[in-house]
């Protein structure tokens, strides 16, 4: 922008100062039509490429601002995941090992054997207590909290953590959870006398059938690795999207030992906590020493002291700011379970740095471009207006829109009729096109427009809230359609009812807008049916004769059915001519893949009254029902090679959550099938019976 803006104070004051001396000066010496046309063309010409090239630039480097801010919001939703990753693995094991201490509360010296085998089996936490109520067990004393602590050599140890000297009935690890009755992680903190590291503690308040807190189970995390981990996304951050060479060894060196001028020519990353205390920076001196607040009062401005209230707020967004003279982007969000925040924070001159030199490169060849358009101008013009002053008025009420313009006439009968008769066809022609594709515009953009909508209305109709039942944890569902057009005719829904869970999946022959009508039908039919009827073979087959009443065109939907009682694990279905489900078990610690037994029955409406079998199984906690659509099977590569039910079970993975399992089939048959075009609706349905 530099290089644009240096060119335009160069060129404009020469094209617009004194513009009465200039005009008098250019009519003297450009007295023919040619010389003339060319300094007109190219006077437009240079103006015209001034403002695209100043709006390309702008256009250009907001492009670059937010590419940039896109793929610093990647980044650190990457280091938020596996940040969540690792103190969603804590909360796991923490949740297992309770009932360990319910089976050892008649022991309390086994306690130390359960905090024991909590660290040996999760290696990100360096240590665990079960932390008593006062005198819970009158023999141990006041205090009684087993504790084990991984030492400098990674050994497990363990001893008795509450004393005279370390009162932790006092400690905010014990108390907040205890007087919210929930599960928390706590503020980041060193621990003397326990861990002697700086850690955050996850605290799981234990009851009694009482419902009296007993206990405290924690299990403390180690931080140092929150920093090495911002560092090396730093790192990778600046050179491979900032371009920066000199981003070695030395520079993070540098940072370490409080070079601050590092920040001023490079990005960095940090963690705050709710409080506005740094919890992971790349000085670590900052570290649970100094706030946010304390730098940002040192600056006049006020954005950065927001900022630091939207942090600790939970919000996230991107601000620039001005520090000594440089300007920087802060791009800040949240990290979930937490209620901390992270930032990075990049100079403005590494974003705009390459895009600048790339547009002080495009502005030189675009002034050597117009000075060689120039001479060609010149030339070409010289030669062409000599026979052309007739159309001179004519062609340009032509050029301005005047399609309808008179033209002179022409009695010659050389290359001048011709002209003419060009001329006079082109007007012609462009005033029919042009209605012509005024028309067809309307058309198509009526066209799209319905589409779009009918498109809109019909995601509308399917579950697109995942989880959808957050507040439950004995079931896990999550789906997903691909239409081949811009609607479809495959469908999926569920809903909970009676402590029962109601859902189908379906496939309507054919495609597009037919395909979609009678999707909506059946799934109309689906909800309304199944409100007041429990029986999944009564409700298909109600909804088969109602659908093969008046079925003119003879379209047909194949459908699977079914009803888990989500207490007892038990499965009714009915099956309407649909792929059968894969059951993914875990029976007698042998993972299994193997299809649910279904009977062929005829798919709705093809015939009326038609007697659909009831068939029931029993599923175990922990199974996984697939259910799809043959677009998946049946997906065709370029090779004409069809998707196939093995290359299904093969990709279909056992140990994640439904989204996992829908998002790695979708991977897999998309690496299959490369670029051929989708041939069919492809749609997705799991649901994991967690019990």
């Amino acid at each position: 922008m530099r290089s644009i803006y240096s060119i335009s104070t160069v060129l404009l004051p020469f094209l617009f100062k004194k513009p009465v001396c200039a005009l008098r000066f250019f009519s003297h010496t450009f007295r023919s039509l040619y010389a003339r046309l060319t300094f007109w063309v190219m006077l437009t010409v240079m103006i015209v490429t001034v403002i695209i090239t100043l709006i390309v630039t702008f256009i250009s480097s907001s492009a670059v601002l937010m590419g940039t801010k896109e793929n610093v919001q990647s980044r650190m939703e990457i280091a938020n995941q596996h940040i969540n990753s690792v103190l969603v693995g804590v909360e796991v094991a923490v949740e297992n090992t309770i009932p360990e201490v319910e089976k050892s509360l008649s022991d309390p010296d086994e306690m130390y054997s359960v905090v024991r085998r909590l660290l040996e089996l999760n290696p990100n936490i360096i240590g665990s207590a079960v932390a008593f109520e006062p005198n819970y067990y009158p023999e141990k004393g006041k205090q009684f909290s087993p504790y084990a602590y991984r030492d400098d050599d990674s050994t497990v140890i363990t001893k008795q953590l509450g004393s005279d000297d370390y009162e932790y009935h006092q400690m905010d690890w014990y108390l907040i959870p205890k007087q919210q009755k929930r599960n928390c992680w706590s503020e980041p903190y060193y621990d003397q006398g326990g861990g002697e590291v700086m850690m955050t503690t996850y605290s799981h308040p234990l009851f009694d059938a009482s419902g009296n807190i007993y206990a405290i189970i924690t299990a403390d995390v180690s931080l140092e690795w929150l920093t090495e981990l911002l560092v090396e996304n730093d790192q990778d951050f600046n050179h491979r999207v900032l371009n920066v060479d000199d981003q070695e060894e030395a520079g993070l060196k540098a940072v370490l030992e409080g070079d601050s001028s590092f920040f001023y020519h490079h990005a960095y990353t940090y963690i705050i906590g709710k409080s506005g205390k740094y919890i992971a920076h790349p000085m670590r001196d900052r570290i649970l020493n100094k706030s946010y607040f304390i730098y940002a009062e040192e600056t006049p401005e006020t954005v950065d002291d927001q900022i630091g209230y939207d942090m600790i707020d939970g919000k996230t967004g991107m601000e620039a700011i001005d520090r000594d003279g440089t300007r920087f982007y802060i791009n800040y969000a949240p990290i979930e379970r937490t209620g901390w925040s992270m930032a990075t924070v990049i100079p403005a001159k590494l974003i705009f740095s390459r895009s600048m030199i790339f547009g002080g490169i495009v502005v030189a060849i675009m002034l050597i471009g117009l000075l060689i358009l120039f001479f060609i101008c010149r030339h070409i013009l010289k030669r062409v207006t000599k026979p052309l002053a007739l159309f001179a008025q004519s062609a340009d009420e032509i050029a301005q829109g005047n399609l309808n313009a008179s033209l002179p006439q022409i009695t010659s009968h050389d290359e001048m009729k011709r002209l003419y008769d060009s001329f006079a066809l082109m007007q012609t022609s462009l005033t029919q096109q042009m209605e012509q594709l005024k028309q067809v515009n309307e058309q198509k953009g009526r066209i799209e427009g319905e589409l779009k909508i009918a498109s809109n209305i019909q995601r509308a109709m399917l579950p697109k809230v995942f989880p959808p039942y957050p507040e439950r944890n004995d079931i896990d569902i999550y789906g997903q359609q691909t239409p081949a057009k811009a609607v479809g005719g495959d469908l999926f829904d569920f809903f909970i009812r009676d402590e029962k869970l109601f859902f189908c999946i379906g496939d309507v022959s054919g495609k597009g807008v037919p395909a979609s009508l009678v999707m909506a039908v059946a799934r109309s039919l689906f909800r309304t049916l199944s409100v007041n009827e429990p029986h999944p073979e009564r409700i298909i087959s109600q909804m088969n004769n109602r659908m093969a009443e008046d079925n003119d065109y003879n379209m047909f939907v194949t459908l699977f059915l079914g009803v888990i009682d989500l207490s007892t694990g038990q499965l009714h279905y009915s099956n309407a001519g649909h792929n059968p489900p894969l059951l993914l078990t875990n029976k007698n610690q042998e993972n299994q893949k193997v299809f649910l037994t279904c009977d062929s029955n005829l798919p709705l409406g093809i015939k009326n009254s038609w007697k659909f079998t009831l068939q029931e199984t029993t599923i175990a906690a922990g199974t996984t029902i697939f259910l799809y659509t043959d677009g998946l099977t049946e997906a065709v590569n370029m090779n004409h090679q069809m998707f196939g039910e093995e290359r299904m079970i093969d990709a279909i993975p056992l140990s994640t959550d439904s989204q996992g399992i829908i998002n790695q089939m979708t991977e897999a048959v998309n690496a299959f099938i490369g670029e051929a075009e989708q041939s069919d609706d492809l749609t997705m349905l799991s649901i994991r019976y967690i019990g």
